[in-house]
């Protein structure tokens, strides 16, 4: 039976939870199928991670991810709601 992680524990930056597995299980799925959203959708998602206070530069501190990869994917979406799965957001 597999090692129980304590709440709170991050691998290299990520969070090791249901949720982290689901999100890097969709990613997956967008990269091999290449589901990538227009350049324009992955430019305005990065401008609202660049104003976020969870930002480092490159990476995400909520959800550990490399920004300019999740936000180029259709499936992704921010951890605190900024953008959401890119059928969401032609919606505007």
């Amino acid at each position: 039976m597999g090692r129980i992680r304590p709440a709170g524990v991050r691998v290299l930056g990520v969070p090791m939870n249901k949720d982290t597995a689901v999100s890097l299980a969709k990613a997956a799925r967008d990269v091999v199928l290449r589901r990538n959203v227009p350049p324009k959708i992955k430019e305005k998602r990065l401008k609202m991670c660049q104003k976020c206070p969870h930002w480092t530069g490159s990476r995400c501190k909520k959800c550990g991810c490399q920004m300019k990869i999740k936000a180029s994917l259709s499936s992704s979406e921010c951890p605190i709601g900024q953008w959401g799965r890119y059928t969401d957001e032609i919606r505007e």
